[in-house]
């Protein structure tokens, strides 16, 4: 039985014998990768200068997309791929998170290690707070309840800050290989930890690890991805293993085939692309040359839904909200590898027909 142990994770053997018969249904789904996806390209926007892209944020109504990249952060018109505004910034960006509604975004800056606050529109810096738990290297947005949260892999330490006032509130040592992170909303934060293949738990409330989640055959957790409402946790592994979590039981029940592997991103979004589409999906990218999905078709069941071929590695993925589509930061590489200042090329992958295409695979 897991050790894991928080607020969600208490139930009775009764639950556990209830739900028996649909996990043992679910421990044999998907267990064949689908077909490719039918996906198309429909925006390129060529990204200026040659430094990595460490985030994308997709702008208000799909109009324009942010970009962190080297030491500035970039906004783009999506229609016609024109640059439409710079920020510069002091230092090379390493993580870029945007509260849209609100009109915020943050930035996690490595030497000094500091955290940018920016209005979108008009693009400005609006703040600078130092950042004293080590070198960021990922942030987290939660909202919903004012919290930003700094991860430092170097530092292995966890910090809360209140957007409201801009302070850091909590901070916690978490040791390990830490990579990405994801929120359930309801006051839990998970944290894939390669140094033992588990994803760590974390009270919000009081800043205080309560457990992990062991991951059986899927070694080196990198990408995390949440479904806030069916409480499901979907994990992708350096690898190529991929695993979805029950976070009220505390345990991967379903394990599925993968073939994106090296350091690896997941993002999670209901409707990816238009009410029409999958009722949920998971995409992972990373330096593998390809794009992997699982396809929610209930929250007791999932599939591999496909692969999308790359002709590079993704150094960042964020999906639109709005259904329009997913953003990615595709590097280019040639036979012989990686071209040395080749520019970065956001592209916005969507669909037609996704759901009956997708549906024939299950």
């Amino acid at each position: 039985m897991s050790t894991f142990d928080h607020n969600a994770t208490r139930y009775s053997m009764r639950r556990f014998w209830r739900c028996m018969p649909w996990l043992a249904a679910c421990l044999f789904c998907g267990l064949a990768s689908a077909a490719m996806l039918p996906l198309r390209i429909v925006h390129r926007i060529v990204v200026q200068g040659t430094a990595p892209v460490r985030a994308i944020v997709p702008g208000p109504g799909g109009t324009q997309v942010y970009v962190a990249s080297g030491r500035e952060i970039q906004v783009y018109d999506v229609a016609t791929g024109n640059l439409a505004g710079t920020l510069p910034l002091p230092a090379p960006v390493l993580d870029m998170t945007a509260d849209e509604p609100a009109g915020v975004g943050y930035a996690a800056l490595a030497a000094p290690a500091r955290l940018v606050v920016f209005g979108l529109r008009p693009l400005r810096i609006t703040s600078t707070i130092r950042l004293t738990d080590g070198v960021p290297s990922a942030l987290l947005l939660d909202a919903a309840r004012h919290a930003l949260y700094v991860e430092s892999a170097a530092g292995a330490s966890l910090a809360k800050f209140d957007t409201t006032s801009g302070k850091r509130v909590a901070a916690l040592r978490l040791p390990g290989a830490l990579r990405q992170m994801a929120t359930d909303g309801r006051g839990t934060l998970y944290v894939a930890n390669m140094s033992h293949a588990a994803i760590d738990a974390v009270d919000t409330a009081r800043m205080t690890r309560t457990g992990a989640i062991p991951l059986d055959g899927c070694t080196d957790p990198t990408g995390l991805a949440m479904d806030p409402v069916g409480r499901r946790l979907f994990v992708a592994c350096r690898d190529g293993g991929r695993a979805v979590i029950d976070t009220d039981m505390g345990f991967a029940f379903q394990q599925l085939p993968g073939n994106v592997q090296g350091a690896v991103r997941t993002v999670f979004g209901f409707h990816p692309f238009g009410a029409s589409s999958w009722k949920g999906g998971a995409f992972s990218a990373g330096e593998a040359p390809q794009l992997t999905a699982i396809r929610m078709n209930a929250f007791i069941s999932y599939s591999a839904a496909g692969t999308y071929p790359l002709d590079g590695s993704c150094e960042s993925l964020a999906l639109d909200t709005g259904g329009r589509g997913l953003w990615l930061a595709v590097a280019p590489t040639s036979a012989a590898g990686s071209q040395a200042g080749a520019p970065v090329e956001l592209r916005l992958l969507s669909a037609t027909a996704l759901s009956e295409a997708a549906g024939a695979s299950k």
